[in-house]
């Protein structure tokens, strides 16, 4: 038998080891539960990002001018899908000859004369016809999907201005704030040196009053920010409070000015007009067969009394056209100067989209030149000034105004390139987004 002594040891060794195997488990468990964490932020993380793309998809998948567009263009099927049958028959019911006086008044059945009939009629709407009053809805589905295909473009130049306009006016709050900080440094300096007797009172208010200019551009560009905010929240929803992914390429766009003039052949406004002129033709086509009449069939089965043999009648009617000068032929033309109408409006939109066009591509790469100066000399030569006036300041042979001056002249510059940069952005989107890639393909 095992001692005393030795039970207790082999006891203690047992407990060892099972705290041991539980804090292993414990250790895996935290292990895994640590990694699926970091995983799981990974994911949100990703998901907390907006890309350009992103709001893209956004906008369109919550746009109910989109699927208004889609019900109106399966409005004008379903109706191109009925217009191209026969109209539905006729039933008639009636009652003839019923004697108005005498002792078989208002009698159905006492006089031989008097018949009850039921009949069918139907009107046979030529096939020709037919397809031509099916062909303007279906020219008039065209015209619905022309009109979805302004509503993207218009939404996708809309979001990305929104989106551009976020990213640049944060980058202006950045660059401001950061000045801003630098400039309480520079406050904190000259207090220390006009305590010293080392400075004039004056470069301190001059300095605060900088500060106070600081924070009112700081509080314009928030302003202008929020609203940015509010425009971009429109079009995505909730998810234009993610934080947007980094810049976008402005120095590239889809549409070149080699092809321009073909291209704008199928901007929404002018493919819309193009589909309008469309629409007024088949009308033309309607019109010129309604000049040919349409014939209608009719049978009537006809009871009398039982002592009276029943009856039955065939009939065929169609209009006459006695005045066509006057009627058939003005409706076609009036359906020809209405096509005429839409050709010259779709010619004289596409001109002017022609040369607003071109417009936004002058001022665009003009604008991506001056953004290139910035960058290569304007910029650097603020900074220069700058560093040169504080070397001066902190030599003791300057004073604050001119670092300050040099400082604000830095800020400006910097800030013109944003609101440059800014502008080219709002042009770069017009100019990708004017004909959706959908038109094109």
């Amino acid at each position: 038998m095992l001692g005393k002594t030795t039970f207790i040891k082999l006891a203690l060794v047992a407990v060892a080891l099972a705290a041991v195997f539980f804090m292993g488990n414990v250790m895996a468990q935290d292990t895994a539960t640590t990694e699926y964490t970091l995983a799981q932020a990974l994911t949100q993380q990703e998901r907390g990002v907006l890309s350009l793309s992103k709001a893209l998809a956004l906008a369109e998948q919550r746009s109910e001018a989109l699927r208004a567009q889609d019900a109106a263009t399966k409005a004008a099927q379903s109706q191109a899908i009925a217009a191209g049958e026969l109209p539905d028959p006729m039933l008639n019911l009636e009652v003839i000859n019923i004697p108005a006086n005498g002792p078989d008044q208002f009698s159905l059945a006492a006089d031989f004369m008097t018949m009850r009939g039921v009949g069918v009629s139907q009107t046979f709407t030529r096939k020709d016809k037919r397809n031509a009053q099916a062909n303007v809805f279906n020219k008039s589905a065209e015209f619905a999907q022309a009109g979805k295909f302004q509503a993207l473009s218009k939404l996708r130049t809309a979001t990305a201005q929104a989106y551009l306009d976020r990213f640049y006016l944060q980058e202006m709050l950045v660059l401001l704030q950061s000045q801003r900080n630098e400039l309480a440094l520079q406050i904190e300096a000259a207090d220390a040196q006009y305590r010293s007797g080392k400075t004039a009172q004056t470069d301190v208010f001059a300095a605060r009053t900088e500060l106070g200019l600081m924070d009112l551009k700081i509080q314009d560009t928030q302003t202008l920010l929020d609203n940015a905010q509010a425009e971009l929240q429109r079009w995505v929803g909730e998810q234009a409070d993610a934080t947007l992914a980094g810049p976008v390429d402005l120095t590239q766009s889809r549409l070149q000015a080699s092809d321009l003039f073909e291209r704008l052949h199928r901007h929404p406004e002018v493919l819309a007009l193009e589909k309008a002129e469309a629409t007024a033709l088949a009308e033309v086509q309607v019109k010129q067969q309604e000049k040919s009449a349409d014939w209608t069939l009719s049978v009537m089965y006809a009871g009398r009394g039982p002592e009276f043999s029943e009856m039955l009648s065939f009939g065929a009617s169609r209009p006459l056209f006695v005045d066509q000068d006057n009627r058939q032929n003005q409706a076609l033309a009036s359906a020809n100067a209405m096509a005429a109408k839409a050709k010259a409006e779709r010619i004289e939109l596409h001109r002017e989209h022609l040369v607003q066009t071109q417009r936004w591509q002058q001022t665009w790469k003009s604008n991506l030149k001056r953004i290139g100066d910035f960058d290569r000399s304007l910029i650097p030569l603020t900074q220069q000034r700058t560093q040169a006036a504080l070397a001066a300041y902190q030599g003791a042979t300057g004073n604050l105004a001119e670092v300050l001056a040099a400082r604000r002249m830095e800020i400006d510059m910097r800030m013109e390139k944003l609101r440059i940069q800014m502008d080219t952005a709002q042009l770069w989107a017009q100019l990708e987004y004017l004909i959706p890639v959908e038109v094109q393909q």
